[in-house]
């Protein structure tokens, strides 16, 4: 949808490219006309006033006024023949189906369908509409007599809805029913041959098979009637049947059998007559031949339409029926005056040219030759075939009239004519105007004030605003307009630049060059652009030939179409000499032929038959004598070819022909040729009997007679001639005419020939003193030989002797040039001709044998060849070097000289030159331009068979030469414009691939100039000189495209505008190769000449660098396959001394390979170059500039710059080479491996202090050694490793980049070179490794200890290595110091961080590195090779480090307080590290501290000062000073003056107490803190928490305020740890602190009693691990912790153990009392806390989840449930027996008494283990497993507790509880398979969810020892033995447990035994068992 803008708001800016949506706005309310139409066609009759309005307004619709909406006729009829030239997609637009059709500018698909659906409706709305005004008739019973007139207007309906389905046909032919449609309309005007073609094409589309669709049945039907109302029995006999099922459907739908019923239908008598078309029969005896156009070819196709159509039979005639010809009125004009009077033709041809149906340019350019403008083949048919399918295939367009139609036959050849008649009436002043989609005021010439119906486009105001002079400007235009001003000043510059110094270079070598290129400039905006620079004064061009050729060649840019780009991408075809297939035998022979042709002068005075000349006066003489149509095809022949009076004007009969006179248009010698060959029998028996009446004529004085019989002879003779042209076109060797064509031609030849012959000879024996100077004579004799030339079996030399005796009677005669236009054969006879001729003959056997194939020997072509092409080239030096010495003849304009002096004249030259060769040289001289280059070309071939480039490259150079000297020359000046233009194209074309061959023949042959001397060099490079300003009007006109100064040429389509810019992309291609080959023969020029090499090195080095430049800021770089770029490159490598090569060296690196390797550099631009793929040789060759822009720029700005990315390109390539098993690198490889893996020697530590510590490399020279020489991948590892510490990650990152430093710098180092920076980023690298494995989580510090170990030696290994390497550095390097500085740092915090936690100087350790030792009394033993480093040496060594460090970089902050550390470190440790050392003072850690906040930068960032200030230095300085005073090295006061070198602790008063010190240092604590905003340091706040606590650690307020302390920011309320590690913290240590934060709040904790917290705490440290250091031993120390703390709140004391209590207790009675406990505990109100203690204990457990042996907390959780057991038990068995007894005395109960009462049991006896009577004869204790479920259980509540609950609370005696006698229990086998009368049992399931109070009873009493009331129910279960089974409880688990008493015993007293007790394997949860 079009896109509104508001009209009070200025767009920024208008962009031309700006979419014009109009065209979619057109088609959408042609959509919308369409529908409103169709709507109310749709609505009945009475809407049918209102459809018709509407269906006008939509075909008043602009979308059919569309190129693309016309059909082909219609093309054709408005554009003529340029409708090739406009889009190659619009033609097949309307080809395929409406619904595939596409738009070929992108365009809405609907406009096809909108056109095909308007005609088509439209048509059928006319139809209904007549059939409504039938009905109405029919309707009014009204008696009409006259009905002539209601039929004549009923036909005319019917016609015009025709001409409508027709053109809806044009647009979609795939509807079957509008075929059938339009069969029926064509069939009710009588026209049966438009409805049988209708038919036919219906069923076209059926294979042979009828019956697919109905349509196709009913079209079928249709057709088999219409063949037999025909009587086309034939037809009718090949048509396949109709089934029985078809038949029977056409009975059934009778009714729609006929699509349009209501039309009237002929009679068959009518249609039947003739066979034919009733509107095509004519019977009257004097018929009017109508001629669509005044013109003779209009009048010549007319009557040839008629004689076709009379011999097919389409018309009747009645015998004696005369004929005249009916011309076209004159069209009203203004009078004028005689000499004004334009004609009609005149009239039509300005038409053409406005419609553009003028031939067009492209034509002009598409390569064919326009000798031949007619096609003779078409000529050459039989009379029966010519004008069949014209006759057949245009009658789909219907005239006003009906019975017309057979008027568009010819319509075609009326549209040819016209073009043809424009095009020849203004040949020089024609300007071709391609039609355009768009309409515009301009283009209609309206005036803009007038209101057209639609406001103008944004791009028409646009425009307009553009070309309004007014003084107001657009500031943006005004900007614009600077800049493009801008841009050609800067373009100017570069070019004056390049030229000026390329002249300068070529004067050197004596050859004069343009040094400017203003005037091809000038003539660019003179000629491209007149509104560039408007006002300013035009260019004073004169014209000369470098004027004309860039006039020409910016007027073919100007006009550029589809056709030019087709003939300078893919050349003329075949008779391109040098592209195409020039060489070979036929066509080379066929360009040898073409030369040796005569052809005629351009002379364009030469008077053309245009217009009407003398027509009126031949169609006058017609109607005065009426004659039949062959008289009168003969009079029209006779006045073209005889005498010219009707033409001429010239009364009687002695006027010239017009086809000696005049030019005819290419369609009159078409039709004159047709008519001739048609008509052949009958003009050879009039003419002849015409010849033999004048023989037999006997009176020759006669008035009249002689002009008579000039006339007649004449007119022969004109007849032969043209048969003559007509059989040299056949017979020449690119025709492919049969041989019996030829055949039926060439007896035509001879008949006339001998009838010319005979009627000259009767001419001449009559009139014997006229025919002496006629020119008659000469012409028979001319034609007679060339006759005899083009017959086969003719002698060569008998033809020779024709056209010498043709010679002397020329020149007899004084040299007569006779032309004859209109014959190809011999268009001209003369002296010169003659002489041709005979050169052709003579020299016919030696081109033959040049150009013969068959002949394989190269070196005989060669020695026979080449000394000819020398001598002609000798020849044109030799010529040009004396035209150029003459002053008048030169050339000022394109200012190309020659500086060759020739040492011959042109006599010496021809005395020392054979006859033979002499003849050659001639000949060659007259040549044409093909023929010589042709020839060069097999040369050419011949030294490509034997291989020899250097003579190869000199024939290019050569062929080179030729076409620029042809173009300069005047031959090719003289020409018309148009000529000179093809001729310019064609000629580039070729110069393009001769300079792509020689360009790629120099630069990959290193011989292929070994050939040129002094001379030919000079040549070349004139040549290549002068190519250069010809092609430099180019770039400047390209110049203007580029700033927008001027638009490109409008292209109709895609593919042409594809098209368009690879033909320019041709245009700098050849620009490129001209400028680099140019430089290649220079650089020869100058290792030939005697210059100084070395002088001659910088202008050549200038060269490339303006040309570079030139060509780069136009982007034309990218094209010719880089060839300029790859040149410099090249040239980069090979000369030494190329003074300022770094810009060059970038530029060429990022045309190439797109890699910018200089960056901020201004003078490197982006020259639009694609990047290719680089390989590992190119980034070799580009090694050296890359690193030495990467020395240029620190490690920050490399890593951001994109030298970056095109240093890791580079090494994608490169690689890193594996070293192999055998190769010589690997004891390198070995050696370095076995050195990182040993242990560290203190001796070694010590010696690289001395610079002594070094490995013994082996260097092997190869690639990659100089690779690493060069410190590729030292670069390489180094922005690895500083592109991994730039970044900033928030978790865990791949350490990739690691990997890659590491290989990069091991590799440098395997090559043997032991360079101390190499070492020391190697260490970097593994530090990093340690920090990123010590940083986000503590796992690696937990487990993976040793893996550390290795990093940590690995990297002080380098490191030691890197101080050796630098100690031993002699000249260090600019900046070297400050690296040194930080590698002294970095090593020394590495030894200080080796010592301390978390690392505890595991990489010191030398125990697993072992070494078998000798002793002479003990003999071989293993120890340790030497004693690893003490902690104090380390301490030590570390401050030497630093120390050194400092010498070089004494202000690091950080060196300073690393000092202070291990300066501490040593003072503050005990004996037992001391190890006999001298003890430290204080002081100089003190110093190292504030000499470290001294240093400290005021703002870590001055961008972002809100960052947090760096605080370690401050602290360390507080902690260290309170360590002092608090032990009293200091005194206080001493220790407030220290502490005021920080700025935090003088913000603080000082004291002067010991007692007022907590305080004060509590306050500085807690400014510190306060400047930490991040609460990223967290030592701080342990340190005030210890200060608080230490003093007085058993106060219960110090416990609190130590507790506030560390939750204020440590430890939040859910006991979150919030510790993280701070920037200058060493990796791994904030793990340690987290650990020691824990232990001391735990310890607060467990003073304070929390045990919620404690809980809480446990959870966060058991869910953690990778936040604690040594968490295994931090989670012991808690579980110890928390269990002591539980233990101190249980009621029983420590001595209190389980097994006092279930030691002596039975299972089953410990069963029976866990179940009661466990009923208990369950009650809701039984409170106690010793349950409470169970159950922490059990949740430790289970948090434990066996990090921790269980043993500790399994005793606790025992001694808990053993206390509940033995004191709550024996309360509830006391309370269940007073129950029993209870229920003992009631009355039921006595009363049902069976059994005797001391069979059971007394409940009071049930506690006691000694009245237990035992189930086996072994008594079954309790396990320490299933102690642990009991106690668990106890803790757990059941699912159902409230039911349980409330029958224990009732009280026994009012509980209504069965007895014992009603209780009865069945014991069921779960292994007793089920009876077949049983039934089914149901599921466990079943009853779960609905189970009653009272099965709760008993599952709460299951465990009671009570008798069931009928024992004999009761079933026993016996096992496999026989015996009894004892009974279970119906509690699986826990007889399964007391079955494995035994076993759970037998395994804890083994345990024990052990002393050791495996809680995993010892005690199971109730979910394991």
């Amino acid at each position: 949808m079009p896109a509104f803008v508001a009209l009070n708001i200025e767009p920024e800016s208008d962009s031309e490219d700006e979419i014009d949506d109009s065209k979619e706005i057109q088609i959408e309310e042609a959509l919308k006309l369409y529908q409103n139409a169709l709507k109310l066609d749709s609505q009945g009759p009475q809407f049918y006033e209102e459809a018709e309005e509407a269906y006008d307004a939509l075909f008043r619709s602009e979308i059919f006024t569309y190129f693309e909406s016309l059909s082909d006729d219609q093309r054709a009829e408005i554009y003529g023949e340029e409708i090739d030239a406009l889009s190659s997609s619009s033609e097949d637009l309307f080809v395929e189906p409406v619904a595939a059709a596409l738009n070929a500018d992108g365009s809405p698909s609907t406009l096809p369908q909108i056109l095909y659906l308007a005609y088509k409706n439209r048509g059928l709305f006319i139809l209904k509409r007549l059939k409504h005004q039938q009905l109405n008739k029919e309707s009014h019973e009204l008696s009409r007599t006259d009905t002539t007139e209601d039929g004549e207007s009923s036909t005319k309906t019917i016609a015009s809805s025709l001409r409508l389905l027709v053109e809806a046909l044009h647009r979609d032919d795939t509807d079957v029913e509008l075929w059938r449609q339009v069969s029926r309309v064509a069939e009710s005007l009588g026209s049966t041959r438009i409805a049988r073609f209708c038919l036919e094409a219906a069923l076209e589309g059926n294979d042979g098979s009828v019956g697919v669709w109905p349509e196709h049945v009913f079209a079928t039907e249709r057709f088999e009637r219409l063949l037999r109302l025909l009587n086309d029995d034939i037809s009718e006999s090949l048509m396949q049947p109709l089934t029985r099922k078809e038949q029977r459907f056409i009975q059934s739908h009778k009714t729609h059998l006929d699509p349009l019923p209501y039309l009237p239908t002929p009679s068959p008598e009518t249609l039947s007559t003739f066979g034919g078309d009733q509107y095509s029969s004519v019977s009257m005896e004097r018929v009017e031949i109508e001629v669509p156009l005044r013109t003779w070819a209009s009048c010549g196709k007319a009557i040839l339409l008629q004689l076709q159509k009379e011999a097919q039979g389409v018309v009747c005639v009645a015998p004696g029926t005369s004929y005249a010809l009916a011309l076209p009125p004159i069209p009203d004009t203004v009078e004028q005056g005689p000499s004004d009077r334009r004609t009609t033709v005149d009239l039509i041809g300005t038409t053409a040219s406005r419609t553009s149906s003028s031939k067009s340019r492209s034509d002009e350019y598409s390569g064919t030759d326009h000798t031949k403008p007619y096609d003779v083949d078409s000529m050459l048919q039989s009379p029966a075939e010519i004008g069949v399918a014209e006759v057949q295939g245009n009658t789909n367009g219907l005239d006003q009239n009906p019975s017309s139609l057979e008027q568009n036959v010819i319509n075609a050849d009326v549209k040819k004519d016209l073009a043809q008649e424009a095009d020849t009436g203004s040949q020089e002043t024609r300007t071709m105007v391609l039609p355009t989609r768009k309409r515009s005021i301009e283009a209609a010439e309206l005036d803009e004030g007038e209101d057209t119906g639609r406001s103008k486009s944004k791009r028409i105001k646009a425009r307009t605003a553009v070309e309004d002079p007014g003084p107001r400007k657009d500031p943006q235009a005004k900007q614009l307009e600077l800049w493009q001003q801008g841009e050609l000043r800067y373009f100017d510059h570069i070019d004056e630049q390049a030229f000026e110094h390329t002249s300068n270079m070529l004067s050197m070598f004596g050859i004069a060059a343009a040094d400017s290129v203003r005037e091809p400039k000038a003539d660019v905006l003179l000629f491209a652009g007149p509104q560039v620079e408007k006002g300013a004064k035009a260019p004073d061009v004169s014209s000369t030939n470098g004027d004309t050729l860039s006039r020409d060649l910016i007027t073919l840019l100007n006009t550029w179409n589809t056709h030019m780009s087709d003939v300078l991408l893919h050349g003329t075809g075949t008779d391109d000499p040098i592209s195409g297939t020039g060489a070979t035998e036929s066509s080379g022979l066929l360009v040898f032929l073409e030369q040796s042709a005569i052809r005629p002068h351009d002379d364009l005075s030469r008077a053309m038959l245009t217009g009407d000349r003398g027509l009126d006066a031949f169609a006058n003489h017609l109607r005065q004598d009426w004659m039949p149509l062959d008289r009168l095809a003969l009079a029209w022949m006779k006045a073209l070819l005889g005498n010219g009076r009707f033409i001429q004007g010239t009364p009687g009969h002695n006027a010239s022909s017009a086809y000696d006179a005049l030019l005819w248009p290419d369609s009159l010698k078409e039709t004159v040729v047709q008519l001739l060959v048609r008509e052949d029998e009958f003009y050879f028996k009039t003419f002849s009997s015409e010849v033999e009446s004048l023989a037999e004529s006997k009176s020759t004085t006669e008035d009249g007679s002689e002009g008579r019989a000039r006339s007649l002879t004449n007119t022969v003779q004109n007849v032969f001639e043209l048969h003559l042209d007509v059989y040299g076109r056949i017979t020449n060797p690119s025709s492919e005419v049969d041989l019996q064509t030829r055949a039926a031609q060439r007896d035509r030849l001879e008949r006339w020939a001998s009838l010319a012959h005979q009627a000259l000879n009767c001419y001449e024996e009559r009139y014997r003193d006229a025919i002496a100077e006629d020119a008659l004579s000469i012409r028979f004799l001319w034609a007679y030989a060339a006759l005899a030339d083009l017959c086969e079996n003719c002698s060569r030399d008998l033809i020779i002797l024709y056209f010498q005796d043709l010679k002397c009677e020329l020149e007899r005669r004084g040299n007569p040039v006779i032309e004859l236009h209109n014959n190809a054969v011999m268009p001209e006879i003369s002296v010169d001709a003659a002489e041709k001729q005979i050169s052709r003959l003579t020299t016919m056997d030696f081109f033959v044998g040049v150009f013969d194939s068959k002949k394989d020997d190269p070196v005989a072509l060669i020695e026979s060849l080449e000394p000819i092409l020398e001598k002609s080239v000798q020849q044109s030096r030799t010529r040009t070097a004396i035209a150029k010495s003459q002053p008048a003849d030169n050339d000022p304009d394109t200012g190309m000289t020659n500086g060759f002096d020739a040492n011959e004249t042109n006599g010496e030259m021809a005395d020392s030159t054979e006859p033979q060769m002499k003849q050659m040289l001639q000949f060659l001289e007259k040549a044409s331009l093909p023929m010589q280059l042709i020839l060069w070309r097999r040369l050419i071939d011949a030294y490509s068979v034997i291989q020899y480039p250097p003579r190869i490259l000199l024939c290019y150079l050569n062929c080179i030469g030729l076409i620029v000297g042809y173009l300069r020359s005047p031959q090719y000046k003289e020409q018309s414009a148009v000529k000179r233009q093809k001729e310019l194209l064609r000629w580039l074309r070729s110069i393009d691939d001769l300079l792509r061959w020689t360009i790629g023949l120099a630069l990959t042959d290193a011989t292929s100039l070994e050939c040129m001397d002094e001379a030919n060099l000079c040549e070349a490079l004139s040549n290549l000189a002068a190519l250069q300003y010809i092609l430099h009007s180019y770039v400047a006109w390209d110049d203007l495209i580029r700033t927008v100064l001027r638009e490109p040429p409008k292209q109709p389509n895609n593919s042409a505008s594809t098209a368009y810019n690879n033909a320019m992309d041709k245009f700098k291609d050849m620009v490129i190769k001209t400028w680099t080959l140019q430089y290649v023969l220079l650089r020869e020029f100058a290792t030939e000449s005697s210059a100084d090499t070395r002088i001659m090195n910088p202008d050549l080095v200038l060269y490339l660098k303006l040309t570079h430049k030139a060509l780069g800021a136009r982007n034309y770089c990218k094209l010719s396959n880089k060839i300029l770029v790859r040149l410099i490159k090249h040239e980069l490598i090979r000369i030494d001394s190329f003074f300022d090569s770094e810009v060059e060296a970038a530029q060429v690196i990022l045309d190439l390979y797109g890699l910018k390797i200089c960056p901020g550099s201004k003078e490197v631009d982006d020259h639009g170059c694609p990047a290719e793929n680089l390989d590992r040789q190119d980034a070799i060759d580009i090694m050296d500039r890359v690193l030495i822009q990467a020395n240029r720029l620190n490690t920050k700005d490399l890593l951001k710059s994109e030298l970056k990315t095109a240093i890791e390109k580079m090494q994608q390539v490169i690689k890193i080479p594996k070293i192999t098993s055998t190769s010589p690198l690997r004891c390198n490889q070995d050696l370095i491996n076995h050195f990182l893996s040993s242990p560290i020697n203190p001796l070694d530590l010590r010696h690289s202090l001395q610079g002594v510590n070094q490995l013994p490399f082996r260097r092997i020279n190869s690639e990659t050694h100089q690779i690493a020489q060069k410190g590729w991948f030292f670069l390489h590892g180094y922005m690895a490793l500083c592109k991994f510490r730039s970044q900033k990650w928030t978790s865990g990152a791949p350490t990739t980049d690691l990997d890659i430093a590491m290989m990069s710098l091991r590799h440098e180092l395997d090559q043997g070179f032991d360079r101390w920076e190499t070492w020391y980023r190697l260490a970097q690298v593994y530090d990093a490794k340690i920090e990123e494995s010590t940083t986000w989580n503590s796992e690696q510090l937990n487990s993976g200890t040793e893996e550390l170990a290795i990093l940590q030696r690995n990297a002080i290994h380098c490191y030691s290595m890197a101080v050796a390497a630098a100690e031993r550095c002699e000249e260090p390097a600019i900046g070297m110091f400050q690296k040194v500085a930080d590698l002294y740092s970095d090593f020394g915090t590495r030894v200080y961080g080796s010592c301390r936690e978390p690392f505890s100087m595991e990489a010191f350790g030398v125990e697993k590195f072992t070494k078998h030792f000798n002793h002479p009394r003990h003999g071989t033993y293993q120890g340790q090779p030497f004693k690893p480093i003490t902690l104090y040496t380390a301490w030590k060594y570390a401050c030497t480090l630093f120390r050194r460090s400092l010498r070089h970089k004494s202000d690091n902050w950080v060196t300073w307080y690393m000092l202070g550390k291990s300066l501490w470190k040593m003072h503050n440790c005990d004996e037992s590290v001391l190890s006999g050392h001298r003890l430290e003072g204080y002081q100089p850690a003190i110093e190292a501290f504030i000499m470290a906040i001294k240093h400290i930068p005021n703002h870590r960032d001055n961008r972002h000062p809100e960052k947090d200030p760096i605080l370690e230095p401050h602290y360390k300085l507080v902690s260290t000073v309170h360590k002092l005073v608090s032990s009293g090295r200091i005194e206080v006061e001493a220790g407030c003056k220290v502490l005021e070198s920080s700025p935090y602790a003088r913000r603080v008063p000082t004291v002067q107490d010991l007692d007022d010190w907590e305080s004060y240092i509590l306050q500085v604590l807690k400014v510190l803190r306060s400047a930490d905003k991040a609460n990223w340091h967290h030592r701080m706040v342990l340190r005030a928490a210890h200060i608080i606590y230490d003093d007085s650690p058993n106060d219960p307020m110090s416990i609190l305020g130590a507790k506030s302390e560390l939750t204020q920011q440590i430890f939040t309320k859910t006991m979150t740890i919030q510790v993280w590690k701070p920037e200058h913290e060493r990796t791994g240590r904030h793990f340690v602190y987290t650990a020691r934060y824990v232990r001391f709040f735990l310890k607060l904790l467990s003073e304070l009693k929390d045990r919620s917290s404690i809980e809480t705490l446990g959870r966060q440290i058991r869910k953690k691990p990778g936040k604690f250091f040594k968490h295994g031993i931090l989670w012991h120390d808690f579980c110890t912790t928390h269990l002591e703390m539980l233990r101190d709140q249980c009621i029983f004391p420590r001595e209190f153990s389980s097994d006092l209590i279930f030691k002596n207790i039975s299972h089953d009675v410990f069963v029976s009392n866990a179940d009661r406990l466990e009923i208990w505990a369950h009650l809701p109100s039984t409170e106690s806390p010793m349950i409470d203690i169970l159950k922490e204990a059990i949740e430790l457990k289970k948090t434990n989840a066996n990090l921790m042996k269980p043993a500790v907390i399994e005793d606790l959780i025992a001694d808990i449930y053993a206390h509940l057991h033995d004191t709550i038990v024996p309360g509830l068995i006391a309370r269940s027996n007073e129950e029993e007894s209870r229920g003992r005395m009631r009355v039921d109960h006595l009363m049902n008494v069976e059994h005797p009462a001391a069979n059971t049991p007394s409940p009071d006896r049930a506690g006691k283990a000694e009245d237990v009577a035992p189930a086996r004869q072994r008594i079954r204790g309790v396990g320490r497993r299933e102690i642990q479920k009991r106690a668990e259980a106890l803790t757990n509540k059941p699912s159902a507790p409230q039911t349980v609950a409330k029958i224990l609370k009732t009280p026994p005696l009012e509980v209504d509880l069965p007895t014992p006698r009603s209780v009865i229990q069945v014991v069921i086998k779960q292994n007793e398979p089920i009876r077949d009368n049983s039934s089914v049992p149901g599921s466990v399931h079943d009853s779960a969810d609905d189970e009653s109070e009272l099965s709760e009873v008993d599952e709460a009493f299951e465990t009671a020892e009570t008798r069931p009331m009928f024992p004999n129910l009761e079933v026993k279960e016996t096992t496999e033995d026989g015996d009894e089974e004892p009974e279970q409880s119906e509690n699986e688990e826990v007889d399964l447990n007391s079955d494995t008493v035994e076993e759970d015993d037998q395994v804890e007293e083994t345990e024990e035994q052990d002393g050791t007790v495996d809680g995993e394997e010892t005690y199971h949860t109730p979910m394991e068992m």
